[in-house]
Protein backbone atom coordinates (compact mmCIF):
# COMPACT_ATOMS: atom_id res chain seq x y z
CA UNK A 1 0.00 0.00 0.00
CA UNK A 2 2.45 2.99 0.92
CA UNK A 3 5.04 1.26 -1.26
CA UNK A 4 3.30 3.28 -3.88
CA UNK A 5 4.27 6.31 -2.65
CA UNK A 6 7.69 7.12 -4.37
CA UNK A 7 5.52 6.63 -7.49
CA UNK A 8 2.90 9.15 -6.30
CA UNK A 9 5.73 11.91 -5.62
CA UNK A 10 8.00 11.13 -9.16
CA UNK A 11 4.21 11.40 -11.46
CA UNK A 12 2.18 14.32 -9.18
CA UNK A 13 5.18 15.80 -7.03
CA UNK A 14 3.07 15.17 -4.04
CA UNK A 15 3.90 14.90 -0.06
CA UNK A 16 1.71 12.84 2.06
CA UNK A 17 0.74 13.86 5.55
CA UNK A 18 -2.09 13.13 8.10
CA UNK A 19 -3.40 13.52 11.68
CA UNK A 20 -1.72 11.28 13.97
CA UNK A 21 -2.66 7.63 14.39
CA UNK A 22 -3.92 6.92 17.70
CA UNK A 23 -7.22 9.45 16.48
CA UNK A 24 -8.19 6.98 14.01
CA UNK A 25 -7.76 4.04 15.65
CA UNK A 26 -10.54 5.31 18.47
CA UNK A 27 -12.93 5.78 16.07
CA UNK A 28 -13.02 2.81 14.43
CA UNK A 29 -14.03 -0.07 16.49
CA UNK A 30 -16.49 -2.12 15.30
CA UNK A 31 -16.28 -5.15 12.60
CA UNK A 32 -13.66 -6.94 10.16
CA UNK A 33 -14.43 -4.23 7.60
CA UNK A 34 -13.55 -1.06 10.05
CA UNK A 35 -10.21 -2.92 11.22
CA UNK A 36 -9.17 -2.80 7.49
CA UNK A 37 -9.67 1.25 8.11
CA UNK A 38 -7.25 0.86 11.07
CA UNK A 39 -5.26 -0.68 8.98
CA UNK A 40 -4.97 1.62 6.48
CA UNK A 41 -4.80 4.63 8.86
CA UNK A 42 -1.73 3.52 10.92
CA UNK A 43 0.81 5.82 9.37
CA UNK A 44 1.48 9.24 10.11
CA UNK A 45 2.21 10.55 6.95
CA UNK A 46 0.87 7.67 4.71
CA UNK A 47 -2.50 8.25 3.19
CA UNK A 48 -3.98 12.08 2.25
CA UNK A 49 -2.29 13.64 -0.51
CA UNK A 50 -1.69 17.16 0.01
CA UNK A 51 -0.16 18.67 -3.20
CA UNK A 52 2.55 21.03 -2.36
CA UNK A 53 2.65 24.22 -4.89
CA UNK A 54 5.39 24.48 -7.39
CA UNK A 55 5.85 27.19 -9.30
CA UNK A 56 5.59 26.92 -13.26
CA UNK A 57 9.51 26.51 -13.78
CA UNK A 58 9.87 23.25 -12.08
CA UNK A 59 8.29 19.78 -14.14
CA UNK A 60 8.21 16.85 -13.29
CA UNK A 61 11.45 15.05 -15.28
CA UNK A 62 13.98 17.97 -13.36
CA UNK A 63 11.98 16.45 -9.94
CA UNK A 64 12.68 12.64 -10.83
CA UNK A 65 16.30 13.20 -12.60
CA UNK A 66 17.37 14.97 -9.03
CA UNK A 67 15.45 12.63 -6.60
CA UNK A 68 17.99 10.06 -6.20
CA UNK A 69 20.54 12.64 -5.62
CA UNK A 70 18.81 14.85 -3.38
CA UNK A 71 17.73 11.45 -1.35
CA UNK A 72 21.35 10.20 -1.08
CA UNK A 73 22.63 13.73 -0.53
CA UNK A 74 20.66 14.23 2.75
CA UNK A 75 21.75 11.03 4.15
CA UNK A 76 24.98 11.72 3.95
CA UNK A 77 24.53 15.62 5.16
CA UNK A 78 22.82 13.88 8.35
CA UNK A 79 25.66 10.98 8.79
CA UNK A 80 28.31 14.01 8.28
CA UNK A 81 26.45 16.13 10.84
CA UNK A 82 25.94 13.63 13.62
CA UNK A 83 29.83 12.44 13.92
CA UNK A 84 30.54 16.04 13.94
CA UNK A 85 28.37 16.75 16.69
CA UNK A 86 29.60 15.82 20.76
CA UNK A 87 27.12 12.81 21.35
CA UNK A 88 24.33 13.01 23.56
CA UNK A 89 24.88 11.98 27.01
CA UNK A 90 22.60 9.01 27.86
CA UNK A 91 19.66 9.30 29.52
CA UNK A 92 19.25 5.75 31.91
CA UNK A 93 15.69 5.62 33.00
CA UNK A 94 13.93 2.95 35.00
CA UNK A 95 11.64 0.92 33.25
CA UNK A 96 8.36 2.90 34.59
CA UNK A 97 10.18 6.06 33.90
CA UNK A 98 11.57 5.19 30.45
CA UNK A 99 8.12 3.62 29.71
CA UNK A 100 6.07 7.32 30.18
CA UNK A 101 8.66 9.49 28.67
CA UNK A 102 9.66 7.24 25.32
CA UNK A 103 5.54 7.72 24.38
CA UNK A 104 5.20 11.07 25.22
CA UNK A 105 8.35 12.22 23.88
CA UNK A 106 7.96 10.41 20.19
CA UNK A 107 4.36 11.46 20.31
CA UNK A 108 5.48 14.78 20.70
CA UNK A 109 7.41 15.04 17.75
CA UNK A 110 5.20 13.01 15.60
CA UNK A 111 2.82 15.60 16.47
CA UNK A 112 5.08 18.79 15.72
CA UNK A 113 6.28 16.99 12.31
CA UNK A 114 3.23 16.82 11.10
CA UNK A 115 1.87 20.25 12.19
CA UNK A 116 5.10 21.64 10.41
CA UNK A 117 4.95 19.82 7.23
CA UNK A 118 1.11 20.27 6.98
CA UNK A 119 1.74 24.37 8.07
CA UNK A 120 4.39 24.28 5.02
CA UNK A 121 2.01 22.70 2.35
CA UNK A 122 -1.07 25.40 3.23
CA UNK A 123 1.49 28.12 3.13
CA UNK A 124 1.09 30.70 0.30
CA UNK A 125 3.68 32.97 0.07
CA UNK A 126 6.64 32.40 2.58
CA UNK A 127 8.44 35.09 3.99
CA UNK A 128 11.20 35.85 5.72
CA UNK A 129 9.56 35.42 9.24
CA UNK A 130 7.75 32.29 8.41
CA UNK A 131 11.21 30.89 7.23
CA UNK A 132 13.01 31.77 10.66
CA UNK A 133 9.71 30.22 12.53
CA UNK A 134 10.09 27.14 10.27
CA UNK A 135 13.69 26.99 11.07
CA UNK A 136 13.86 27.32 14.46
CA UNK A 137 11.21 24.76 14.60
CA UNK A 138 13.26 22.13 12.34
CA UNK A 139 16.30 22.51 14.79
CA UNK A 140 13.94 21.93 17.96
CA UNK A 141 12.24 18.74 16.63
CA UNK A 142 16.66 17.54 15.68
CA UNK A 143 16.67 18.41 19.17
CA UNK A 144 13.80 16.31 20.38
CA UNK A 145 15.15 13.17 18.37
CA UNK A 146 18.27 13.22 19.78
CA UNK A 147 16.57 13.38 23.66
CA UNK A 148 14.40 10.36 22.46
CA UNK A 149 17.64 8.82 21.25
CA UNK A 150 19.51 9.47 24.22
CA UNK A 151 16.77 7.35 26.73
CA UNK A 152 17.62 4.22 27.81
CA UNK A 153 16.20 1.36 30.18
CA UNK A 154 17.92 -0.03 32.72
CA UNK A 155 15.72 -3.25 32.00
CA UNK A 156 13.53 -4.98 29.72
CA UNK A 157 13.62 -2.65 26.56
CA UNK A 158 16.88 -2.78 24.56
CA UNK A 159 15.24 -4.06 21.77
CA UNK A 160 12.55 -1.13 21.80
CA UNK A 161 14.82 1.31 22.23
CA UNK A 162 16.65 -0.14 19.29
CA UNK A 163 13.83 0.70 16.90
CA UNK A 164 12.95 3.72 18.43
CA UNK A 165 16.44 4.85 17.52
CA UNK A 166 16.33 3.65 14.23
CA UNK A 167 13.00 5.51 13.81
CA UNK A 168 14.87 8.45 14.83
CA UNK A 169 17.35 8.39 12.74
CA UNK A 170 15.64 7.95 9.40
CA UNK A 171 13.08 11.48 10.63
CA UNK A 172 16.50 13.00 11.07
CA UNK A 173 17.16 12.57 7.50
CA UNK A 174 13.83 13.99 7.07
CA UNK A 175 14.99 16.74 8.57
CA UNK A 176 17.14 17.56 6.36
CA UNK A 177 15.57 17.56 3.51
CA UNK A 178 12.70 20.36 5.02
CA UNK A 179 16.01 22.15 6.11
CA UNK A 180 16.88 22.55 2.15
CA UNK A 181 13.85 23.05 1.47
CA UNK A 182 14.22 26.32 2.86
CA UNK A 183 17.72 26.94 2.54
CA UNK A 184 16.73 26.46 -1.16
CA UNK A 185 12.79 28.17 -1.12
CA UNK A 186 11.86 25.10 -3.05
CA UNK A 187 9.76 23.06 -0.75
CA UNK A 188 9.39 20.30 -3.39
CA UNK A 189 12.75 19.46 -1.79
CA UNK A 190 11.12 18.06 0.71
CA UNK A 191 8.75 15.20 -1.14
CA UNK A 192 12.77 13.86 -2.06
CA UNK A 193 12.54 12.55 1.82
CA UNK A 194 9.96 10.42 1.63
CA UNK A 195 11.45 7.10 1.99
CA UNK A 196 12.82 8.29 5.31
CA UNK A 197 9.99 9.90 6.01
CA UNK A 198 7.75 6.76 5.81
CA UNK A 199 10.54 4.80 7.23
CA UNK A 200 11.05 6.65 10.37
CA UNK A 201 6.80 6.59 10.98
CA UNK A 202 6.53 2.05 10.01
CA UNK A 203 10.04 2.09 12.67
CA UNK A 204 8.08 4.03 14.88
CA UNK A 205 5.04 1.96 14.98
CA UNK A 206 6.91 -1.44 15.29
CA UNK A 207 8.54 0.45 18.40
CA UNK A 208 5.35 1.11 19.91
CA UNK A 209 4.00 -2.53 19.43
CA UNK A 210 7.04 -3.55 20.58
CA UNK A 211 6.53 -1.27 23.74
CA UNK A 212 3.16 -2.09 23.96
CA UNK A 213 3.58 -6.19 24.79
CA UNK A 214 4.45 -5.51 27.84
CA UNK A 215 3.12 -1.69 29.02
CA UNK A 216 -0.58 -0.43 28.36
CA UNK A 217 0.28 2.64 26.75
CA UNK A 218 -1.84 5.24 25.87
CA UNK A 219 -3.91 6.02 22.85
CA UNK A 220 -5.36 9.56 21.62
CA UNK A 221 -6.60 11.37 24.86
CA UNK A 222 -5.24 8.91 26.67
CA UNK A 223 -8.68 7.78 27.91
CA UNK A 224 -8.59 4.36 25.61
CA UNK A 225 -5.32 2.42 25.66
CA UNK A 226 -3.27 -0.55 23.81
CA UNK A 227 -5.04 -2.97 25.89
CA UNK A 228 -8.87 -1.55 25.05
CA UNK A 229 -7.41 -2.23 21.40
CA UNK A 230 -6.59 -5.37 21.43
CA UNK A 231 -9.49 -6.43 23.33
CA UNK A 232 -11.25 -5.26 20.14
CA UNK A 233 -8.94 -6.75 17.84
CA UNK A 234 -9.70 -10.31 20.14
CA UNK A 235 -13.33 -10.59 19.11
CA UNK A 236 -12.39 -10.65 15.48
CA UNK A 237 -10.03 -13.36 16.16
CA UNK A 238 -7.20 -10.83 15.16
CA UNK A 239 -4.43 -11.36 17.57
CA UNK A 240 -1.18 -8.92 16.86
CA UNK A 241 0.84 -9.63 19.45
CA UNK A 242 1.41 -13.42 17.98
CA UNK A 243 2.01 -11.74 14.80
CA UNK A 244 5.04 -9.60 16.24
CA UNK A 245 6.25 -12.31 18.79
CA UNK A 246 5.96 -15.54 16.07
CA UNK A 247 6.81 -13.85 12.49
CA UNK A 248 10.29 -12.88 11.70
CA UNK A 249 11.77 -10.15 9.56
CA UNK A 250 12.18 -12.52 6.64
CA UNK A 251 8.44 -15.08 7.45
CA UNK A 252 9.93 -18.50 7.59
CA UNK A 253 8.03 -19.56 9.78
CA UNK A 254 4.87 -18.81 7.50
CA UNK A 255 6.34 -21.68 5.06
CA UNK A 256 4.26 -24.88 5.29
CA UNK A 257 0.92 -26.23 4.26
CA UNK A 258 -1.88 -24.53 5.37
CA UNK A 259 -5.56 -25.15 5.16
CA UNK A 260 -8.90 -26.11 7.39
CA UNK A 261 -10.31 -29.02 8.00
CA UNK A 262 -13.87 -29.76 6.59
CA UNK A 263 -17.05 -31.75 8.69
CA UNK A 264 -15.59 -35.34 7.52
CA UNK A 265 -12.46 -34.81 9.35
CA UNK A 266 -10.76 -34.33 5.40
CA UNK A 267 -8.05 -31.54 5.08
CA UNK A 268 -8.61 -29.29 2.25
CA UNK A 269 -5.27 -27.39 1.30
CA UNK A 270 -5.69 -23.68 1.02
CA UNK A 271 -2.18 -22.24 0.24
CA UNK A 272 1.06 -23.57 0.10
CA UNK A 273 4.15 -21.03 1.11
CA UNK A 274 7.11 -23.16 -0.20
CA UNK A 275 10.49 -21.84 1.23
CA UNK A 276 12.08 -20.51 -2.01
CA UNK A 277 9.46 -17.93 -2.78
CA UNK A 278 6.88 -19.53 -4.49
CA UNK A 279 3.42 -20.52 -3.30
CA UNK A 280 0.30 -22.32 -4.67
CA UNK A 281 -3.25 -21.76 -3.76
CA UNK A 282 -6.04 -24.27 -4.17
CA UNK A 283 -9.34 -23.32 -4.99
CA UNK A 284 -12.36 -24.81 -2.28
CA UNK A 285 -12.97 -28.47 -3.03
CA UNK A 286 -10.17 -28.54 -5.41
CA UNK A 287 -6.96 -30.97 -4.74
CA UNK A 288 -4.59 -29.47 -7.41
CA UNK A 289 -3.53 -25.57 -7.46
CA UNK A 290 -5.25 -23.18 -8.57
CA UNK A 291 -3.11 -20.50 -8.85
CA UNK A 292 0.62 -20.42 -8.37
CA UNK A 293 3.13 -17.32 -8.08
CA UNK A 294 5.32 -15.88 -5.38
CA UNK A 295 5.14 -14.85 -1.89
CA UNK A 296 6.92 -12.08 0.31
CA UNK A 297 6.63 -10.81 3.81
CA UNK A 298 6.67 -7.24 4.63
CA UNK A 299 7.50 -7.52 8.44
CA UNK A 300 7.60 -3.62 9.27
CA UNK A 301 3.86 -3.19 7.75
CA UNK A 302 2.96 -7.09 8.76
CA UNK A 303 2.08 -7.47 5.02
CA UNK A 304 1.92 -10.47 2.99
CA UNK A 305 2.00 -9.81 -0.67
CA UNK A 306 1.13 -12.63 -3.39
CA UNK A 307 2.60 -12.01 -7.09
CA UNK A 308 1.11 -13.87 -10.35
CA UNK A 309 1.90 -13.93 -14.18
CA UNK A 310 -0.92 -14.00 -16.79
CA UNK A 311 -3.17 -10.74 -15.26
CA UNK A 312 -3.78 -12.28 -12.39
CA UNK A 313 -4.12 -9.38 -9.52
CA UNK A 314 -1.70 -9.02 -6.74
CA UNK A 315 -3.14 -10.42 -3.81
CA UNK A 316 -2.14 -8.42 -0.31
CA UNK A 317 -2.67 -9.88 3.20
CA UNK A 318 -2.62 -8.30 6.48
CA UNK A 319 -1.27 -10.76 8.58
CA UNK A 320 -3.74 -10.58 11.58
CA UNK A 321 -2.79 -13.31 13.83
CA UNK A 322 0.07 -16.35 14.04
CA UNK A 323 0.82 -19.28 16.18
CA UNK A 324 2.99 -22.41 15.49
CA UNK A 325 -0.31 -24.33 13.63
CA UNK A 326 -2.38 -21.66 12.86
CA UNK A 327 -2.91 -18.16 11.00
CA UNK A 328 -5.26 -15.44 10.03
CA UNK A 329 -4.97 -12.54 7.35
CA UNK A 330 -6.91 -10.38 5.67
CA UNK A 331 -7.65 -10.14 2.02
CA UNK A 332 -6.98 -5.51 2.37
CA UNK A 333 -8.72 -5.28 -1.20
CA UNK A 334 -11.68 -7.82 -0.82
CA UNK A 335 -11.66 -7.76 2.79
CA UNK A 336 -11.78 -11.86 3.45
CA UNK A 337 -10.89 -13.17 6.03
CA UNK A 338 -8.81 -16.35 6.13
CA UNK A 339 -8.04 -18.56 9.02
CA UNK A 340 -5.79 -21.65 8.51
CA UNK A 341 -4.53 -24.02 10.17
CA UNK A 342 -1.16 -26.72 9.44
CA UNK A 343 -1.18 -29.45 7.82
CA UNK A 344 -0.86 -32.20 9.89
CA UNK A 345 -2.56 -29.91 13.30
CA UNK A 346 -4.98 -31.95 15.30
CA UNK A 347 -9.31 -31.07 14.68
CA UNK A 348 -9.78 -28.50 17.10
CA UNK A 349 -13.00 -26.42 18.41
CA UNK A 350 -10.67 -23.50 16.11
CA UNK A 351 -11.03 -25.00 12.84
CA UNK A 352 -9.60 -22.51 10.14
CA UNK A 353 -12.47 -20.96 7.58
CA UNK A 354 -13.34 -18.33 5.22
CA UNK A 355 -15.48 -15.10 6.00
CA UNK A 356 -16.70 -12.20 3.45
Amino acid sequence: MRSALISVLFFMLSFLVVGKREKVTIVIKNGMGERLLRVKFVAVFGIVILTFVLSGCQVVEDFREGFKEGYERAAADAEEKASAEDPVEVNMMDKEEYEVAITEKTQEFIERLAKTINDMNQAGVIDQQMKNEWYDEIDSMEQLTKEIVAMESKETYAEVDGVYEQSMEEFQVFLVHMRDALDKEDLSIIASGAGHLEMGELLWNRANSLLSLTYDRPVGDGTTTTADLKALDKNAGIDRDSVLLNVSVEGPELVGKWGRHEEDGSFQMGIILNDDGTYQGFANGESTPSVDGIWSYDYLREILTFEHEGGLRTITMDLQAFHEDTLQMMDLDTLSTFRYVKEGTEISDQTSEEES
